[in-house]
């Protein structure tokens, strides 16, 4: 595959992904009305780990979720290309493989992230162990003792993440992969003429 093509389905994979974060935006604020906690306490969340606090939290919490989603979106589709199983050449394809990269994506980074870094964290917030104001340190309490619910209500939101982006993968490269596919069939019946009525050389 050339650099143009591999930018091409990067670009094609970032818009697909983004396409995915934004679907997912109004569901993050499902599970915090569900927990019982202000809305916005996810992308909050995010932005304290790395020491922010108040709307500026929030909103960097935002920004690495939508970055992180058009990163997955453009490797989906930049890996699809490497072997001729994996290409999104229909709608069913693309469905199958965004919902098989949700689950990983939450299998192989979001899991650990959250048991290693973010619990950790809300629970020394809860206790106290943590500078932070009593509201928070009551949302942290509340996000520890929901964290199975959460833990299954990510799940579920990285597997429609990953079938939204790999249903807009599929609906832009559906055209690609079958305009490819009938100039190939134009070509090989004048590579058999060659073959079989031109003296070799």
């Amino acid at each position: 595959m050339s650099r143009t093509e591999m930018y091409s389905k990067a670009k094609v994979g970032c818009i697909a992904g983004l396409v995915g974060g934004f679907a997912l935006f109004s569901s993050f604020f499902w599970i915090d009305s569900e927990v019982g906690v202000p809305f916005g306490t996810f992308y909050k969340a995010v932005g304290t780990v790395v020491g922010l606090d108040g709307m500026g939290a929030t909103v960097f919490g935002f920004f690495a979720h939508m970055l992180t989603a058009a990163l997955i979106g453009a490797v989906f589709c930049v890996c699809s290309t490497f072997h001729r199983l994996l290409h999104i050449s229909s709608v069913q394809k693309g469905l199958v493989g965004g919902a098989v990269t949700g689950m990983q994506v939450y299998a192989i980074f979001f899991m650990p992230i959250t048991l290693y870094v973010m619990l950790p964290m809300l629970s020394a917030q809860a206790s106290g162990l943590i500078p932070a104001t009593q509201e928070d340190m009551m949302i942290s309490k509340i996000l520890v003792d929901t964290f199975q619910q959460i833990m299954w209500g990510a799940l579920v939101l990285h597997v429609l993440y990953g079938v939204v982006m790999g249903l807009f993968s599929s609906m832009i490269l559906y055209e690609e992969y079958h305009l490819k596919e009938k100039e190939k069939k134009k070509k090989e019946p004048w590579k058999k003429f060659e073959s079989e009525n031109w003296p070799s050389t």
